[in-house]
């Protein structure tokens, strides 16, 4: 597991800009990244997967973040919220794994570029 990430690496995640992820921030309070001892925000992979099921909601099925906010409500607690946690749990665990992949093409990226060097 990793983490915390940078606002620049989940933008970069979510195809989204700083500037939408605050207005959600503001919008839905459901949403609240840490923040750092410099008051820079810190994502969780949790966070994240919210992020990715908010974008969905508003993106994918054109909600509002009124509506959003009423969906994400009812998922965690109506008798899907077991389904909902297993899912969540699922996006948190794709949100590691894609960063850790990153992580490794830039340390092979490094190796390589080490071994054409020498």
């Amino acid at each position: 597991m990793g983490g915390p990430y940078r606002t620049g690496d989940v933008e970069r995640l979510l195809g989204l800009g700083e500037h939408v992820l605050r207005y959600w921030e503001r919008e839905l309070p459901i949403l609240s990244p840490s923040r750092s001892p410099f008051g820079r925000r810190e994502w969780s992979e949790a966070d994240i997967a919210l992020l990715l099921r908010v974008r969905h909601l508003v993106k994918g099925r054109g909600l509002g973040l009124s509506a959003t906010m009423d969906a994400l409500i009812a998922e965690r607690s109506g008798a899907g919220a077991g389904a909902a946690a297993a899912l969540s749990e699922a996006r948190a665990a794709l949100v590691s794994a894609y960063f850790e992949s990153r992580s490794l093409a830039e340390r092979l990226a490094a190796v390589r570029h080490n071994a054409i060097n020498e």
